[in-house]
């Protein structure tokens, strides 16, 4: 099946997105370096094709955006890249930071959202799933978001009609 043609997209095309950590860890370790997806063990969840679905799946939103939240847990998460690359890791990371929107709420504001009992990224995200599709692997945020209907797309869902 074509991605722009799955019936968990169509309702969503046209509408910036933003992904949650692990998927834009996924996607900047791909930039960098795609044999990181099969050797880092912080992306031991993804396969090669990953990297394809994401792709042409990010195709269909109007811009990919980010939060500050989002970028602390990617950078946190990388940090346990090998030793040896952290360098070369550390100046892409960089210019990918200057690339990618941030839509930026106060933790404060958070706080006080009835979604912080994901933790404050989650809950980040899911205030800004009224404008925004999150596109996430973690299942209590896409369940949550999805039950009181805003817009959020589970990755894995994605993974299933790729492979048929």
């Amino acid at each position: 099946m074509k991605v722009a043609d799955s019936p968990l997209l169509k309702p969503h095309v046209g509408k910036p997105a933003i992904l949650d950590s692990n998927l834009l860890l996924l996607q900047w370790c791909a930039s960098f370096d795609r044999e990181l997806v099969s050797s880092f063990k912080r992306l031991n969840c993804f396969q090669i094709e990953d990297i394809e679905l994401l792709s042409e799946t990010l195709k269909v939103f109007s811009a990919v955006r980010t939060t500050p939240h989002v970028l602390t847990e990617v950078s946190n998460l990388a940090n346990q890249l090998p030793s040896w690359i952290k360098d070369d890791w550390s100046e892409h990371f960089s210019r990918q930071i200057q690339l990618i929107p941030e839509e930026w709420i106060p933790a404060a504001t958070i706080g006080a959202d009835e979604f912080m009992w994901l933790g404050l990224t989650d809950a980040g995200l899911a205030t800004l799933a009224q404008t925004h599709v999150i596109l996430t692997l973690d299942f209590p945020l896409s369940n949550s978001l999805e039950s009181r209907g805003l817009n959020v797309i589970n990755f894995t869902h994605l993974r299933s009609l790729w492979l048929e």
